[in-house]
């Protein structure tokens, strides 16, 4: 009777981080878009929605408090259970990034600045959601494996995002006026070489859960 409970809690902890996981990655994409369109609107409602992200991770972490108090879990549950407070605030976390990507796109535009495009932004959006996808995956598939894979592939993203600061710089340095975008085109940017890094983070916390192995590694 207390297993059949306890794998109703889990059941519902998992439901709970995929809900938070793809609002992580609609926000990003949602807040991207509205950057690359110069939509003000969409980038508001981008800020407007990240308050629920915020309500649900701390219900899981208060849920999670509970089960362990309850039901006191041992070796891998244990680990799962722990492993979910973690990756919630990660994915948390996620959804502040897309927040802070919606506030460049309306400082941008607003700015009428019309001789700064996006450059890169579009292909690190889409590289940063696959792997936070994917990360999340590997959680709720318990797929260590998978975990490990997405752990090499940060380094794609911070190329990106080297490559967005030398242009960025230099479209910055041929004419001053250009500043305040390519500040705020650079938040953007950074945003989203964070969300690859959480994602990275998550993957990690799988393979701990799974093979109880704990990386030692600066977090990001």
């Amino acid at each position: 009777m207390t297993r059949t409970l306890f794998d109703r809690e889990l059941t519902h902890i998992r439901a709970t981080i995929q809900t938070l996981g793809e609002r992580a990655d609609t926000a990003t994409a949602r807040a991207v878009e509205a950057l690359v369109n110069r939509d003000y609107d969409a980038a508001v409602s981008v800020k407007a929605e990240d308050a629920t992200s915020d309500q649900m991770r701390y219900e899981l972490e208060s849920e999670c408090v509970m089960v362990l108090a309850t039901q006191q879990p041992v070796a891998r549950d244990l680990r799962e259970v722990l492993a979910a407070t973690f990756v919630a605030t990660e994915l948390e976390r996620c959804g502040d990034y897309a927040k802070g990507i919606a506030k460049a796109a309306r400082r941008i535009t607003k700015s009428n600045n019309d001789q700064f495009g996006p450059y890169n932004l579009t292909d690190m959006s889409r590289m940063a959601r696959e792997m936070l996808q994917r990360s999340t995956k590997a959680f709720l598939d318990k797929d260590s494996q998978a975990a490990r894979a997405l752990v090499n592939d940060d380094e794609y993203i911070d190329k990106l995002y080297n490559d967005l600061v030398v242009y960025t710089t230099t479209v910055m340095t041929n004419d001053p006026s250009n500043i305040e975008c390519g500040v705020w085109l650079m938040h953007a940017g950074h945003c989203l070489e964070r969300i690859g890094d959480r994602a990275t983070n998550i993957a990690e916390r799988v393979i701990f859960m799974q093979d109880g192995e704990l990386s030692d590694r600066k977090n990001r």
